[in-house]
C-alpha cells in the first residue's frame, strides 16, 4: 500500500517592493527561467538561514549578491 502524502499548508503573503527592486526580481527570474515567486522564497530561506537545494544557473547566490555588486 502507498504511503499517504503529508499535506502542506502553504501561507500566502503579500509584499510591496520599490520599482527597481520589483525590476530585479522579474530579471533574474526571467534569466533563471523561475518564477519571481520562485526568487522571493529563495531570497526568504537564504535570511532565515535555512538549507537549499539547487542552484541558479550562471547566478551568483542571492546571499552574496548586492545590488552595488553589479
Amino acid at each position: 500500500m502507498a504511503r499517504p502524502k503529508l499535506e502542506k499548508h502553504p501561507a500566502r503573503l503579500t509584499v510591496t517592493l520599490d520599482e527597481e527592486d520589483y525590476k530585479e526580481v522579474c530579471a533574474r527570474a526571467e534569466r533563471n527561467d523561475v518564477s519571481a515567486a520562485w526568487i522571493i522564497r529563495r531570497a526568504v530561506q537564504t535570511y532565515l538561514g535555512r538549507p537549499q537545494s539547487g542552484s541558479l544557473t550562471g547566478e551568483r547566490t542571492l546571499h552574496s549578491e548586492g545590488r552595488n555588486n553589479g
